[in-house]
C-alpha cells in the first residue's frame, strides 16, 4: 500500500464464525492497517464441497491482500482489478489440481480501502458476487454494492419484489465469482469521500441474508467501537436464525474533521 502519512486513523475489527448449523466455516476475512494509516478490509465467501469452499475463500483473501499490500503506484481501482485477476488465477490453478466436487471451487469477495485523495479521506470499494459493503453515516445506512446473483438481478429487473428475495429458492445462485471459467471483472465503485465517524462494514450473506438493511441500521445506530459493531451484528444474525457462516469486517474513521462541508452519499 502507499506509505504516505495520513491525518486519519481507524478503529478496525474482523469477526468470522461457523454459525449454529454448518460444520465448517467456508468464509475468510482480513483487515490490514498500513504504516501510513490506510486500511484494507476483505471478506470472502467460499463455494464448493469437500472443503473446497474454505480453500477458495482463503486463497482469495490471501491473494487479494498480498496485491493490495504491494500496491505503490496507480489508483486503488487498478489495484482492485489486479487483486481480482490474481485471485482468479490462483483459484483456477487450485481447481485444475483437484478432481470431482473440489474442482468446482469458487468464492465471492468484497474489498474496501480507506485512504486519502487530495488530503481528504476516501473509501474505495470493489466486489465480486454477493459479499457486501455498507456505509453507516449519522443515522443512515447505505448499501454500496449490488449483489451479482440471480435473485438480485430479478429484483433489479422488476421481476421480483425485494421482500421476496431472501426466501427465494434460487437465492444461492451467484452470477459472478472468483474461480468461474472465462474472464472476470470486479464491480468497482467511485471513490467516496468520508466523514469522521463514518462506519464501513463488509459482510458475507450469513449476515445480510438473515438481517434486512433496516435491521442492520438499527444495530449500527446503537453500536460504538468496531468490535462492538461486529459483535452486535453477529448477535442480530444469530437471533434472526442465520444458518450460514457469518463474517463481518468493520472500520470506523477516527480523527479530527477537516474544515469542509459534510459529503453526500450518492444514491
Amino acid at each position: 500500500m502507499n506509505e504516505t502519512s495520513s491525518r486519519y486513523h481507524s478503529d478496525v475489527h474482523v469477526l468470522t464464525v461457523c454459525g449454529p448449523v454448518r460444520e465448517e466455516n467456508q468464509d475468510a476475512a482480513a483487515v490490514w492497517k498500513a504504516e501510513g494509516g490506510e486500511v484494507a478490509l476483505l471478506v470472502a465467501d467460499g463455494m464448493g464441497g469437500h472443503a473446497a469452499g474454505r480453500e477458495a475463500a482463503e486463497i482469495t483473501v490471501h491473494s487479494c491482500l498480498d496485491t493490495l499490500r504491494r500496491h505503490r503506484e496507480g489508483s486503488w481501482e487498478d489495484a482492485f482489478r489486479s487483486a481480482v485477476t490474481g485471485a482468479q488465477a490462483a483459484v483456477r490453478e487450485a481447481c485444475a489440481r483437484e478432481e470431482g466436487r473440489r474442482a468446482a471451487m469458487g468464492a465471492t469477495v468484497a474489498l474496501a480501502v480507506l485512504g486519502e485523495l487530495a488530503a481528504v479521506p476516501h473509501l474505495h470499494v470493489a466486489h465480486v458476487g454477493d459479499s457486501r459493503v455498507y456505509l453507516f453515516r449519522g443515522r443512515s445506512l447505505y448499501r454500496l454494492t449490488a449483489d451479482h446473483s440471480l435473485v438480485a438481478q430479478m429484483v433489479r429487473d422488476g421481476l421480483l419484489a425485494e421482500e421476496e428475495a431472501a426466501g427465494h429458492p434460487d437465492s444461492h445462485v451467484i452470477q459472478r465469482a472468483i474461480g468461474q471459467s472465462g474472464p472476470l471483472e470486479p464491480e468497482i465503485g467511485e471513490p467516496l469521500p468520508l466523514d469522521v465517524g463514518d462506519v464501513v462494514v463488509l459482510c458475507s450473506d450469513g449476515l445480510h441474508g438473515a438481517v434486512p438493511d433496516g435491521g442492520l441500521g438499527e444495530v449500527l445506530g446503537r453500536s460504538g467501537s468496531a468490535e462492538e459493531v461486529c459483535r452486535n451484528l453477529l448477535a442480530a444474525a444469530l437471533a434472526a436464525g442465520s444458518e450460514d457462516n457469518i463474517t463481518i469486517a468493520c472500520a470506523r474513521l477516527l480523527g479530527e474533521r477537516p474544515g469542509r462541508r459534510k459529503t453526500r452519499v450518492p444514491r
